[in-house]
Parts: structure tokens; C-alpha cells; sequence
């Protein structure tokens, strides 16, 4: 009984916090069919973001429709800034910054959300020595940029209030 009651604490404490594990996005009804209009359907990113919209109910059209929201991706961009320099010249860090500037409108072609743009870094080390773990590591987190950025905009359009 002991061991029960031990194992069965942490989850109350859990659910006393108000802690809830993420479903699905609760997005617009507008979204419910929805033109992702990107600039490059093949970007890692849009593969991601459309494969979120997906598991969250919004039927994905490949053109647009006057029924249809459409969610414009104006511009991703991801890149890579030196952040520290070492007393030798060298870069020792770098900061990853990937800008995305969308909007959204519904099928009547009024904007829901007007052209803005997100925003999310990430900060990594740099030793020459170690080329091939720090290529690595930037891969990881430019993979993990565009999860995160995929997921920051999911909660933008969550904040879209309802007509």
C-alpha cells in the first residue's frame, strides 16, 4: 500500500498544478481546410509544419480556395551569427536565429492574423578541434529550430479568437 500510494503522489501533484500533457492544437474553425501558401513547399520546415496541421484536423488544399483559409509563409529564413570571438580572432560561439513572417486569412480573404514575424535563437559552442561534433550540433539545432518554430506558430494560430 505504501508503494502505491508513493507511486500515485507525483501524479497528484501533476494534476493539482495544472499541468495537462499537449493534444491536439485547438486552431481556428477557419482553419478546418486550409492553402499553406510558402514560397518553397519543399522546405524542411513547411514538411513539418504541414505534417503538425495534419495530426491536428486541418485538411491541407494544394491551391487556394475562395472556402479555404489561407496561411501565408512569407518568409523563413535561418541563419547563423558569430556570438563570441576569442582573444585570437576565433569564433568560439554562434547564435542560429530563424525568422518566419506569416499571416493568416480566412475564406472570405480577411486577414485573422496580419503579417508578423516569430522569432527563435539558439546558441551553440565552436571548437576547432572538434569540427565534426560541432557540425553536428548545428544540425541538431537547426532541426530543432524548425520543430520549435513549427509548434511556436501552432500556439499563435491556437490565440486567433474565434468570430
Amino acid at each position: 500500500m505504501r508503494s502505491s500510494v508513493l507511486m500515485l503522489l507525483p501524479l497528484v501533484l501533476l494534476a493539482g498544478c495544472g499541468f495537462q500533457l499537449r493534444g491536439e492544437a485547438r486552431l481556428p474553425e477557419a482553419m478546418a481546410r486550409t492553402w499553406l501558401a510558402v514560397p518553397d513547399a519543399n522546405s524542411i520546415f513547411v514538411r513539418e509544419l504541414a505534417m503538425r496541421l495534419e495530426a491536428d484536423g486541418v485538411e491541407l488544399l494544394s491551391g487556394p480556395d475562395p472556402a479555404a483559409a489561407a496561411l501565408r509563409i512569407h518568409r523563413e529564413r535561418l541563419r547563423s551569427e558569430p556570438l563570441t570571438i576569442s582573444g585570437q580572432a576565433r569564433v568560439r560561439e554562434f547564435v542560429l536565429i530563424f525568422e518566419l513572417d506569416f499571416s493568416l486569412e480566412d475564406g472570405a480573404g480577411e486577414e485573422l492574423i496580419a503579417r508578423e514575424t516569430l522569432r527563435l535563437t539558439r546558441e551553440y559552442s565552436f571548437d576547432e578541434q572538434a569540427i565534426l561534433a560541432a557540425t553536428r550540433e548545428e544540425e541538431f539545432l537547426r532541426a530543432d529550430l524548425r520543430r520549435a518554430m513549427a509548434a511556436q506558430l501552432l500556439r499563435r494560430l491556437e490565440a486567433v479568437p474565434a468570430p
